[in-house]
């Protein structure tokens, strides 16, 4: 019988216990790939997503939540800028593009940008990987118009000509169902009495809204109302209130807009989200202040004002020559605005830093935590193999005696140790695939922040042979004891 198939017997004569350690050993394995695996691959993540955007200017109170807020979409800024404030900056220096962003409004969880066509045009969701639009569809143009990314367009089944309402808020469908979607589609559009315009049954003059008038039908100058009455049609919508005194999100009714897109995936958190018209974003935020103050609900995006005409966040970036992403303008660019008290200017890549220093400490907590129940693991093969010797030493006696040195012996002991060790890494690994898979769509699904789940091949393999050689050495004590086995006294019968 080999050396080998001596350990096998070993292991499987006491499996519970072999099991029993393997997996422990297993999830101290796991959780340190996992654990330094996916802290390199989420750097990467937020520093990709921050695409080609050198600057984000907002009313937020500190740099880092406004890059959150400006870019991750995290929150709603409590703090906007008003659209003076807005030109000011754009006309502050020469900049290559200056985005205004406006959060605050989603579809069935997923945050709607009010932005400008510039957004889709200019902005890069990822370095050097520009936005493509799915055809038939386009960038938006009207007021009411809006384009889906890849994951809302996945989750939803929407695409181009489908119609939606937006909900004020960031809130979340509990319903689950089709609360937002209007039961009408590009393909029956020019069916229904009460269309939204000329493109393709959309009114991009910004009319395409239900008016709270008594009259039926429709505006024939062109403002295409829908009665919130009786009229046939609309009775589904009377449960819907526009206006929650509580502030909670609600669905807004008053204005249908129209997916004219759907974006191609770029691989980050950009693909959660619905880029529309900020227009149409400020008509809706318009409506429960004019509501509010009991005024007449404004008709068109023409009779904004400007406490209307706001937004959350600015993008920057500054002239860069061609191949580069840098510029010497830059730092100048920052301390212009810095000076500026009515705002907060963050660095994108310099905040992506700083958050991963504050989660630095965190990291080292579940990394020790790792160490830990790794060397549990080894202390666990040492207890199990020095008892395991007690019930072994006949059995040894008899090796001993049919030929079998005592380094022979110790070595047997060792390999055993050792193949805990390998057992127990090899199911690790397998344990930090998975783990780090789950974990990845878990974030993706709750935050919209897209890791590739890829596990570290040098750590990996550095994890690996560190526990191996400590399972080895956890196995030395009992090794020890088997080889001082003395074999005349365990060979005597047994009583």
């Amino acid at each position: 019988m080999t050396d080998l198939r001596l350990v096998l017997k070993s292991l499987t004569a006491r499996s519970t216990s072999t099991v029993v350690t393997c997996l422990l050993i297993a999830i101290a394995v796991a959780l340190l790939i996992s654990m330094l695996s996916l802290r390199e691959a989420g750097r990467r993540s937020f520093t990709r997503g921050v695409g080609n955007a050198h600057l984000v200017v907002s009313g937020d109170s500190s740099p880092l939540v406004a890059v959150l807020n400006g870019i991750f979409y995290a929150n709603p800024p409590r703090t906007p800028l008003s659209e003076s404030k807005v030109t000011e900056i754009a006309g502050s220096m020469p900049w290559s593009w200056a985005i205004p962003t406006q959060l605050g409004d989603s579809f069935r969880g997923f945050p709607v940008i009010g932005t400008t066509p510039a957004f889709l045009d200019d902005f890069e969701p990822a370095m050097g990987e520009p936005w493509r639009i799915r055809r038939p569809g386009r960038n938006i143009e009207g007021p009411f118009d809006v384009v889906l990314g890849s994951r809302v367009a996945a989750a939803t089944g929407l695409g181009v000509g489908d119609r939606l309402f937006l909900t004020h808020g960031m809130g979340v469908d509990a319903a689950g169902g089709d609360v937002g979607i209007v039961e009408m589609t590009s393909a029956n559009a020019e069916d229904d009495p009460h269309d939204h315009g000329d493109h393709d049954g959309h009114d991009h003059d910004g009319h395409g809204h239900d008016d709270h008038g008594d009259h039926d039908g429709h505006d024939h100058d062109g403002h295409d109302h829908h009665d919130h009455g009786d009229h046939d049609g609309h009775d589904h919508h009377d449960h819907h209130g526009h206006v929650h005194a509580d502030g909670s999100p609600h669905v807004h009714e008053e204005a249908t807009f129209e997916v004219v897109g759907v974006l191609e995936p770029t691989g980050t958190h950009h693909d959660r989200i619905l880029v529309a018209s900020i227009e149409g974003s400020w008509f809706l935020h318009a409506i429960d202040r004019w509501e509010a103050a009991g005024r007449p609900l404004p008709e068109s995006v023409d009779e904004l004002e400007a406490e209307d005409r706001l937004v959350t966040g600015m993008l920057l970036r500054t002239p860069v020559r061609a191949g580069r992403n840098s510029s010497a303008m830059l730092q100048s660019a920052f301390d212009r605005l810095r000076r500026d008290p009515s705002i907060t200017v963050a660095s994108p890549a310099t905040q992506i830093d700083r958050l991963f220093g504050i989660v630095a400490s965190l990291d080292a907590v579940f990394v020790a935590l790792g160490i830990g129940i790794l060397v549990s693991g080894a202390i666990s093969v040492t207890l199990v193999l020095w008892n395991s010797m007690e019930l072994r030493r006949r059995q040894i006696a008899v090796l001993r005696v049919l030929g079998c040195t005592r380094r022979r012996v110790l070595g047997l002991v060792l390999t055993e140790s050792a193949m805990i060790g390998v057992v127990g890494a090899v199911l690790g690994v397998g344990f930090a695939v998975v783990g780090a898979r789950f974990a990845a769509e878990v974030l993706a699904s709750k935050t919209g922040v897209v890791i590739l789940p890829t596990i570290d091949v040098d750590s990996s393999i550095l994890i690996v042979a560190g526990t191996v050689v400590l399972a080895a050495v956890a196995g030395v004590a009992p090794a020890v004891r088997a080889y001082r086995t003395p074999v005349a006294e365990h060979l005597r019968p047994l009583d």
